[in-house]
């Protein structure tokens, strides 16, 4: 179910009922892409935190919330830690020719960071924030990208959030982002029969639609790369007709890399 927002991204907090989210978290980096059963009542989920809120929750709000419930998450002092943010939800696209048989399988999609404290100035809470974040360590200046909203991501209502919690170097400096690695809109998932191929942007119900109904991209990474495979490409270049094209280890199908 996609989000509505009202003129200029607005949402009347007062007459507007919030919806349930899961927020997952981990310290030292991401959950697999595995760590989430399609079913839940065959296998436990990782460890989260549910709360409920609107289009307009920030990422300045989810570190409050995520960190006002459980403290012990940040070290102490928590100057120089970073949290990083990403969307997990299904793969809604029709199964590949011989690939019916596989089960469903979650894809993700890199949604922003917060740093707390950090060098040179951060950006401030907003008016609406500082009802949520009155005190704590949100309530000041955070660098990265605490003001954008999970209706910026194109947050679809049922999809999972995902918080990676860095915790900063021996030196005292902020770790940095994790290596990501993406094929067409998505990061590509874990291989498992059938090699890793690229994944097209998330529909999300805004516009018109390809997949289950949903609408046009959620955006982000990717464009016209999006119809190339992963594995069953030509390596980069420029080559000619006729040329004979160098072997390439690496090409070819294969299980991707693990999450």
């Amino acid at each position: 179910m996609a989000m509505q927002t009202g003129p200029g991204g607005k949402v009347d907090r007062q007459t507007t009922c919030p919806f349930h989210l899961k927020l997952f978290y981990r310290t030292g980096g991401f959950h697999r892409l595995d760590d989430f059963p399609i079913s839940s009542t065959t296998s436990p989920l990782p460890p989260h935190l549910q709360i409920y809120t609107w289009p307009t929750c920030t990422l300045r709000e989810l570190s409050h919330l995520l960190t006002s419930a459980l403290p012990s998450l940040l070290p102490s002092p928590s100057i120089g830690t970073r949290l990083a943010y990403r969307l997990i939800y299904p793969d809604t696209r029709p199964p590949r020719p011989g690939t019916a048989d596989l089960p469903p399988r979650y894809l993700s999609k890199e949604v922003g960071n917060v740093v707390i404290g950090g060098d040179g100035p951060g950006i401030l809470p907003t008016e609406e924030e500082k009802d949520v974040v009155s005190s704590g360590v949100m309530s000041g200046e955070l660098q990265g990208e605490p003001d954008k909203t999970l209706a910026d991501a194109r947050f679809v209502i049922g999809d999972y959030v995902d918080c990676a919690i860095f915790e900063p170097l021996g030196d005292g400096s902020v770790a940095p982002m994790p290596r990501a690695e993406f094929a067409g809109g998505a990061r590509v998932p874990r291989g498992g029969g059938g090699g890793s191929y690229a994944v097209p942007p998330r529909e999300n119900g805004f516009g018109g639609g390809y997949g289950r109904g949903r609408g046009g991209p959620r955006g982000g990474y990717g464009g016209d790369r999006n119809e190339g495979r992963l594995g069953e490409g030509v390596p980069s270049g420029e080559w000619r007709r006729g040329e004979r094209i160098p072997d390439v280890r690496g090409y070819g199908r294969g299980r991707g890399r693990g999450y």
